[in-house]
């Protein structure tokens, strides 16, 4: 299996498969996140802790060079933990990250109002492409500009750092980042690029495969974000927001 990055020292160097497509001098967004929750699951070891929200600002393009992930305690407390997240290429931070773990325990006996989960084909029923270039593999329930609520499958193709276990944690978190494309897309393509993302969960994906439901956008004034739900084959397990300038880039594109 290909791995997006490999350890050397306390570095990760990216590989071919990290690069963007916009250029291959730059880490894909895709990825971005991934490094974030590698350093919470790395330095927070505790099971009994759920990841419960992860935010992630890309304060800089994240470049093809091999980058150092530091974490620091922002609160240790008996049911709840925060951990703070750098990704430095040298001494000079291109990502800036914050994790909140929460303590598992028994759930409450409530029932607070949810719309209803989405009912849609499991990934085997629905044709995809075999392979390519990226990371990951989809599998589009709705099709790519059709104005209504965007729907997807995926699920990640290659390790992320060569020799260690694609957890459940890192398969949610490199595919949080997907809300901006799918989210904050129109019927002519999309013309935002995002500028950060939050993922909440609940629990954990089980299984390979992560569903993905855009929940609209909202903008004015060239400033937008995105919403979507996050799911597995069980379910909803989370939700995610993606804030976005305008790019020309991405809508020369388009013309």
């Amino acid at each position: 299996m290909q791995a997006s990055f490999t350890p050397d020292g306390d570095l990760l160097v990216p590989t071919a498969t990290a690069a963007s497509p916009w250029s291959d001098e730059m880490v894909n967004g895709h990825h971005i996140g991934g490094l974030v929750a590698w350093g919470v699951q790395r330095d927070e070891p505790d099971p009994g802790l759920q990841l419960s929200r992860l935010t992630v600002d890309m304060v800089r393009a994240v470049p093809m060079r091999p980058l150092r992930v530091e974490t620091r305690p922002g609160r240790e407390g008996r049911r709840l933990r925060v951990l703070d997240v750098s990704v430095l290429d040298g001494d000079v931070e291109v990502i800036r990250g914050s994790a909140l773990l929460l303590r598992r325990a028994e759930h409450p006996d409530a029932d607070p109002w949810a719309p209803e989960p989405w009912d849609v084909p499991p990934p085997e029923q629905i044709e995809g492409p075999a392979g390519g270039p990226m990371a990951w593999e989809i599998r589009r329930i709705t099709p790519w500009g059709d104005g209504g609520p965007g729907k997807v499958w995926m699920r990640e193709t290659a390790e992320f750092v060569a020799g260690e276990p694609l957890t459940p944690m890192l398969r949610a978190a490199l595919m949080a980042d997907f809300t901006n494309p799918l989210a904050n897309s129109g019927t002519d393509g999309l013309a935002f690029i995002n500028v950060d993302v939050t993922m909440y969960l609940t629990r954990d994906p089980r299984g390979e495969w992560i569903g993905m439901e855009s929940t609209g956008h909202l903008g004015a004034d060239g400033i937008g974000f995105g919403t979507t739900w996050m799911y597995d084959r069980e379910g909803r397990i989370g939700h995610c927001v993606a804030a976005a300038l305008p790019d020309p880039r991405i809508q020369a594109r388009h013309r």
